[in-house]
């Protein structure tokens, strides 16, 4: 088995369902379905979902705001592009000071407009999410498939050794 590969292919995956469940909402919502609302207020209580601060979709608002949808389709798409640019099991993890000056914006914008002195769009959330959360799959990948990786290589006690040692 090779572990890198599969670690990704988890963690891709749950973001590509993730992202999944962002779009249907919308298309289950202009179908009417009952199941929309599940879906909705499966992710409230992580995004606050306001109408104007969203994308909208089949003329329905997406399960998150631009922002937060922002984020998961840039995380999404930085982990398909990854294996393209390097290699899984040998991934270095970019210095966490990027995670930080990628996320200063978004504090800056939230701050400022907490402030009164600024009114941030739809496509300021749009790119200062996305940006972030590139940046996220850059380290969250590398660092999930070490993380993984150790705890597999790592030998657990046996009851013998563990008698012996006392």
């Amino acid at each position: 088995m090779n572990l890198p590969r599969a670690t990704y292919a988890v963690i891709l995956t749950g973001a590509l369902l993730w992202c999944a469940a962002i779009l249907f909402a919308p298309l289950l919502a202009a179908s009417s379905s009952p199941l929309a609302e599940y879906v909705y207020r499966f992710f409230q209580p992580i995004c606050h979902q306001r109408p104007e601060r969203s994308f909208f979709l089949f003329g329905q608002k997406l399960a998150v705001c631009v922002r937060c949808s922002s984020m998961y389709f840039a995380f999404l798409i930085g982990g398909c592009l990854l294996p393209l640019t390097r290699k899984l099991g040998t991934m270095r993890t970019p210095s966490r000071t990027i995670l930080i000056l990628t996320l200063l914006p978004i504090v800056f914008e939230v701050a400022a407009e907490w402030a009164g002195l600024y009114a941030s769009t739809v496509w300021t959330r749009a790119i200062t999410g996305g940006m972030f959360g590139y940046v996220v799959s850059l380290i969250l990948f590398p660092t999930a498939i070490e993380g993984v990786q150790q705890l597999v290589q790592r030998k657990s006690p046996t009851l013998l050794s563990t008698i012996n040692k006392q």
